[in-house]
């Protein structure tokens, strides 16, 4: 039988966290850009960086950590399944202090550190994830997350690109090195998400389950789709120039909000239904392995149709109301989700020899 999840946060609990955050990052984040033309400047000044740029950008990471840690806290404790909600175990100073290290050793090591900062961030949040009593685990590594970001990230969009273009001094298409980056955001994707789903929950182990290449196949198929607007904006973008060249009583940040427009439309409108399909195929294939002859399934049931036109008027809303709608399109986008992804108990037989 299945068992549907369901997600009780509100907007309107959400909202006071939303404009704080809101409020208190957008506004030492516009004064950070302002301080980046001196930062990056060719004459650097006499007394160096200014301080305000280093002084700004501690502050939108304390703000951007400070928002983490508490609407994860929301969202997870708004989790409920079979009657019973999930709850927190979060301690401040542990996460603090894992924030701190971490950003440290990030810069001291140039960024080599920057797995094991993830694997950390994304255990303590599993491990203070509590359902009925039990607590969750999370036994990933980030000697493993680090060969996935090496050779999905590193090595394709560094290493090739400079070989191609700075070596080699290539004239070679500029549609086929985004292919290659194409290739490459397909394995980050299933990859990293294999990764994050090693799970256990008393004596369930929760992982996912599809094969490689099988994965690959489809996301490739919805990152082709949407890579099928991208060139379809780049046509009407080529298509309206005409127009808009000869009208010369446009100014010309017009044609640029013109333009940007159609980018976000061609680029964003197949990207919902992406997320969706993805979901539902991800969802179906994380499953436990089999304890006392059970084995716990996930999946999810929705209409894919239906829930991408309520996806993009929940996105519509937030755009048009600045931002201010955001707590509302989230929590209604996840209820929606939510109450059509369940979990379903499986008995499976013993294997005869």
């Amino acid at each position: 039988m299945k068992s549907y999840l369901n997600f009780t946060l509100k907007g309107a609990q959400f909202l006071p966290l939303w404009i704080a955050f809101f409020l208190f990052f957008l506004i030492p984040f516009y004064f950070l850009i302002q301080e980046l033309p001196e930062l990056t400047a060719t004459e650097v000044p006499a007394g160096g960086p200014s301080f305000r740029f280093f002084l700004y950008l501690v502050i939108v990471l304390a703000v951007l950590f400070t928002f983490v840690f508490f609407s994860s806290r929301l969202i997870l404790q708004s989790l409920e399944f079979r009657g019973l909600k999930v709850s927190c175990d979060f301690h401040s100073g542990k996460y603090i202090g894992i924030i701190i290290s971490g950003l440290v050793l990030t810069i001291v090591t140039l960024g080599i550190y920057i797995p094991w900062f993830i694997r950390n961030l994304h255990r303590f949040f599993v491990h203070g994830a509590i359902y009925n009593s039990h607590k969750f685990a999370f036994s990933g590594t980030g000697g493993k997350l680090f060969m996935i970001m090496t050779l999905a990230i590193f090595i394709p969009f560094l290493v090739v690109g400079f070989i191609v273009f700075t070596i080699l001094k290539s004239n070679i298409e500029i549609w086929i090195y985004q292919i290659m980056v194409l290739s490459s955001l397909v394995s980050i994707i299933y990859l990293t998400f294999k990764w994050m789903v090693v799970i256990r929950y008393k004596n369930y182990f929760i992982r996912l389950d599809t094969g490689f290449l099988q994965a690959m196949w489809k996301i490739a198929i919805e990152l082709v789709l949407a890579v099928i607007l991208v060139f379809i904006f780049s046509w009407l973008t080529s298509v309206s120039s005409v127009f808009w060249l000869k009208a010369d009583f446009v100014p010309a940040i017009g044609k640029i909000i013109f333009e940007l427009v159609l980018a976000i439309l061609t680029l964003g409108f197949y990207l919902p239904m992406a997320f969706i399909r993805l979901f539902r195929y991800f969802s179906e294939h994380t499953r436990s392995n089999v304890v006392e002859g059970k084995q716990i399934t996930m999946g999810y049931d929705g209409d894919q149709v239906a829930d991408f036109l309520f996806m993009w008027k929940q996105i519509l809303l937030t755009v048009i109301t600045l931002g201010i709608y955001y707590p509302w399109a989230f929590t209604l986008i996840a209820n929606r989700l939510l109450s059509q992804t369940f979990l379903i108990t499986n008995l499976v037989s013993p294997a005869i020899d």
